[in-house]
């Protein structure tokens, strides 16, 4: 008979027997989660900024040598 082995669920396990594990679904968890997709938003953006401006660069110093 096959014994299925699993190290993420004995983890679990042990972290809600020690108290460990929180469920985020009080205002204070929210309003960080919103927090934090704006700030990640942001980041992305100003990459995808960056990311054109530097496909415009290297495509005019291509042109031009």
């Amino acid at each position: 008979m096959i014994t299925k082995i699993s190290k993420t669920e004995a983890i679990k396990a042990r972290m809600k027997r020690e108290g460990k594990v929180e469920y985020l679904d009080k205002p204070k968890h929210f309003a960080a989660i919103v927090a934090m997709n704006e700030q990640l938003e942001a980041v992305r953006r100003d990459f995808q900024i960056k990311n054109i401006n530097s496909q415009i660069t290297a495509s005019t110093v291509i042109l031009t040598s």
